[in-house]
């Protein structure tokens, strides 16, 4: 269940270039690069005459060559020249996605062309490009479906038991003050937690270890994305509930997800978790970014070892969810894949009537 009328993260800027990136997006396979003047362009990627990837064609400046017959194709997809005849058919062509790059990430467009809106591309993420922040990124190709890549962001009492060494303590999922909120194409869950030992990683980076008031704030962006914040301050400090959302306090980071389906049991995982150089000595960083991919690993080994479980059972009612009951800690996402299941539902009626 992929929703297509909408920006995906496609790549890091930095890995898409002059060689030929292959990526395969909502069951989708596309080729990227980047032309002489820096535009970074997305084609489908398959040689309309005989099949073969044009991510294997050789490059001619801007002009992708198919290494099979020699069709060669400019970066709106249309095919100029065909070996051994004049004219070329009409059907020797490719299709080229609306692509857009904003602050480290390339984004692709799938559903048509003609309602891409750059302005609808998300920004969520532009303190990935900010110079007094530091950031440990990183991608995965991930052996599960995004959905469950997304449940594990938004119920963060996880932490408690997957993150033990780094973010997490019994606390955070004992104490928690849990308040979700849910819009139309938006749901927030805030976890407010007071007065608790702060978690192994809040220790080594502000060596300090008296009680902290912390707070964890996930939000679901439509279709895919995850924006986490999570912030402390000195227990009993009185921190305004509308501060949360966007200060780190004392010591804290922002996740910033993106989560791009490759198949309905795969995902490209885009992920960075970054705090104010401020608040990271520059001797800490190095460490501070072998950690957050650990934390990384650590979920993926469990969304992982969930999907091969669903896989065992494909049949079953509510297999990709939560196949006996659910709990308070579920409500963010249960809101989540009810909206996702929403605008699917909208995006085929459109389709059907067009």
């Amino acid at each position: 269940m992929f929703l297509t009328d909408y920006w995906y993260v496609a790549a890091w800027s930095e890995d898409v270039g002059e060689t030929l990136l292959a990526r395969t997006i909502l069951g989708q396979s596309l080729v990227l690069y980047r032309l002489a003047d820096g535009t970074p362009v997305a084609l489908e990627n398959r040689c309309p005459h005989r099949n073969l990837p044009l991510s294997e064609a050789n490059r001619l400046g801007d002009t992708l060559q198919c290494a099979y017959h020699g069709l060669e194709f400019k970066s709106d997809g249309i095919c100029r020249h065909v070996p051994g005849q004049k004219e070329v058919p009409d059907w020797a062509r490719v299709r080229a996605y609306p692509v857009v790059e904003r602050d480290r990430w390339v984004f692709v467009w799938m559903g048509e062309a003609a309602a891409a809106d750059a302005a609808a591309v998300p920004d969520y993420h532009r303190r990935i490009a900010d110079p007094e922040w530091h950031f440990a990124i990183g991608q995965k190709l991930v052996n599960a479906g995004y959905r469950l890549v997304l449940d594990n962001l938004l119920d963060l009492s996880h932490l408690s038991y997957v993150h033990s060494s780094t973010t997490g303590n019994p606390e955070v999922a004992e104490t928690a003050q849990i308040i979700t909120e849910t819009e139309d194409e938006f749901v927030r869950v805030t976890r407010w937690m007071a007065g608790i030992p702060p978690a192994p990683a809040f220790i080594l980076y502000t060596g300090r270890q008296d009680p902290i008031d912390r707070w964890q704030v996930s939000q679901y962006i439509v279709p895919s994305y995850i924006d986490i914040n999570n912030g402390s301050a000195t227990a009993g400090n009185g921190v305004a509930q509308e501060f949360r959302p966007t200060e780190t306090g004392r010591w804290g980071f922002v996740v910033h997800h993106a989560m791009t389906p490759e198949t309905d049991t795969t995902t490209h995982q885009f992920w960075a978790v970054g705090g104010e150089k401020r608040l990271i000595d520059a001797d800490k960083r190095a460490t501070f970014d072998e950690a957050m991919h650990g934390v990384i690993d650590e979920d993926m080994t469990i969304y992982e070892a969930q999907q091969q479980s669903i896989d065992l059972d494909p049949d079953a009612i509510g297999r990709d969810a939560n196949p006996k009951g659910t709990l308070p800690i579920d409500e963010g996402l249960i809101a989540m894949r009810r909206i996702i299941r929403r605008l699917y539902g909208d995006e085929q009626k459109r389709r059907e009537t067009a």
